[in-house]
C-alpha cells in the first residue's frame, strides 16, 4: 500500500513540473532562433510603401504633412454671410442688437427693427427724456422649437415699413439666448417641465423692458402684438393671458399642447383679437388649430391655406401671408402712417393692405379660406 501511494505521489509531482519545464525549453529555443536568423513574416498592408502623390510627385506621407502645414498657416475662413439665408428685403434693413437680462440672470437676445433706425448694428439711441418723436407699436416675434430670430423670412421688413417696431428674439435656450450674466450655459434640450411652462414670463419681462422706455423711447411697450409660430404660438397665448399690454395675437400653426404649454387655457382667458393661420394639408396640425379657434372668447379670425407649409414656412413660401398679417394688425394697432413707403427696388407697395389683384386677398384665393367671428364666442364645455 505504501509503494502504491508513493508511486502515485511521484506521478503527480512529475505532472506539476512538466509544464514549467516545457515552457522554459520553448523560450530558450525561441531566443536562439531570433538571435541566429531573421524570421520572414508575410507582408502586411501597413508595410507597403506610401503611394506617390500624382499631383506633387512626392510620397503620400510628405504630401499630407505639407497639406496640414498649409492649413495651419492659412487664414481662417470668413463666416457665412447670413444675408444668404434671408430674403432680399431683409439684406439692408436697419436693426439694433438688444440683450435683455431677466430676473434669473438669463440674457434674452433679439434684434429690434424700427423705422427710426438708420443702419444695421449700433445706432444712436435717443435720450428718453428728450425724445419727442413718434412711438411705434411693438410687435414681438416668437419662433418655434430649435429655431431663432431669423426664422421670419421678410416679415420684419413688411411690418417695419408699415410703421411698427419689431423685436425678433431668441427664446430661452435657443440661438443666442443661452448664456446668463454669470456665463452659465442654458440649452432648450435641458429645460425642465416647469421651465417650459414658464417661458411666457420671459416675454412678459421683455415687454416691461420696452414699456419703461429708458433705452428705446421710440418703442411703445403698452401697445403690443405677439406673432408666434408653433411653440412660440403656444407661449404667446399665456403672455396675452397675463399681460394687459398685449392687444393682439397672431398664431401660426399653434398646437393644443406643446411641452406642457396648453394653448387652450391661455386663449380661454384672453379676450382681445386673435388671428390663427393654419395649413389644411397638415391634418393633425390643422385639426388642433380649429379646436383652439373654438376656445377663443374674443374677436377671432381663422385663415386656412394649402400648399405653403406650416408655421413660419408660410411666410417664405407665399409672400402674401405677411401682407395679410400686417393688414389684419393695422385694424387693431395703429402704425405710424408716415413710415409707409414704396419699395425702391420693385416699385410696389411693401406695406399696407394687399393689392386688389393679390391672389391671397380675402375672398379671392381658392387656396385660402377665412373664417371671422368678431363677436365674443363662449368656449365649449
Amino acid at each position: 500500500m505504501k509503494k502504491a501511494a508513493r508511486g502515485s505521489l511521484s506521478l503527480n509531482t512529475t505532472n506539476r513540473l512538466y509544464p514549467p519545464l516545457l515552457t522554459i525549453l520553448l523560450l530558450l529555443i525561441g531566443g536562439l532562433t531570433w538571435s541566429g536568423c531573421e524570421m520572414k513574416l508575410p507582408p502586411m498592408p501597413w508595410d507597403k510603401p506610401a503611394p506617390a502623390d500624382k499631383a506633387h510627385g512626392v510620397a503620400g506621407a510628405e504630401a499630407a504633412t505639407e497639406e496640414a502645414a498649409a492649413e495651419e498657416s492659412a487664414e481662417p475662413a470668413e463666416p457665412a454671410d447670413e444675408r444668404m439665408l434671408l430674403p432680399k428685403a431683409m439684406h439692408n434693413l436697419p436693426f439694433e442688437e438688444v440683450s435683455i437680462p431677466l430676473s434669473d440672470q438669463l440674457v434674452i437676445y433679439g434684434r429690434l427693427y424700427d423705422p427710426s433706425l438708420t443702419e444695421p448694428g449700433e445706432n444712436e439711441i435717443p435720450d428718453s427724456q428728450e425724445y419727442q418723436g413718434p412711438k411705434y407699436p411693438l410687435i414681438i416675434l416668437l419662433h418655434g422649437l430649435n429655431r431663432d430670430h431669423l426664422a421670419w423670412s421678410d416679415l420684419p421688413a413688411t411690418l417695419t415699413q408699415a410703421g411698427y417696431a419689431v423685436f425678433a428674439l431668441d427664446l430661452r435656450g435657443h440661438g443666442k439666448s443661452t448664456v446668463t450674466t454669470w456665463k452659465r450655459r442654458v440649452s432648450w434640450r435641458l429645460l425642465q417641465p416647469e421651465q417650459w411652462k414658464n417661458l411666457h414670463r420671459d416675454i412678459t419681462q421683455v415687454i416691461q423692458y420696452f414699456k419703461k422706455g429708458e433705452d428705446y423711447p421710440e418703442v411703445d411697450g403698452s401697445q403690443v402684438a405677439l406673432i408666434g409660430e408653433k411653440l412660440g404660438a403656444n407661449v404667446a397665448t399665456f403672455v396675452g393671458k397675463n399681460s394687459t399690454d398685449v392687444k393682439a395675437l397672431v398664431l401660426l400653426s399653434p398646437g393644443i399642447e406643446f411641452k406642457g404649454i396648453d394653448a387652450s387655457r391661455g386663449l380661454l382667458e384672453y379676450g382681445n383679437p386673435t388671428l390663427i393661420l393654419s395649413n389644411h394639408d397638415f391634418k393633425e396640425s390643422h385639426s388642433q388649430a380649429q379646436h383652439l379657434y373654438n376656445w377663443i372668447t374674443g374677436p377671432k379670425t381663422l385663415q386656412v391655406y394649402e400648399k405653403i407649409g406650416e408655421g413660419a414656412e408660410m411666410l417664405g413660401n407665399q409672400p402674401g401671408v405677411g401682407l395679410q398679417i400686417e393688414a389684419w394688425l393695422s385694424k387693431i394697432l395703429k402704425p405710424v402712417p408716415e413710415t409707409k413707403a414704396a419699395s425702391s427696388e420693385t416699385g410696389a407697395e411693401t406695406s399696407g393692405h394687399p393689392p386688389k389683384d393679390d391672389p391671397l386677398a380675402v375672398g379671392h384665393n381658392s387656396e385660402a379660406a377665412q373664417k371671422d367671428d368678431t363677436s365674443a364666442t363662449p368656449a365649449p364645455h
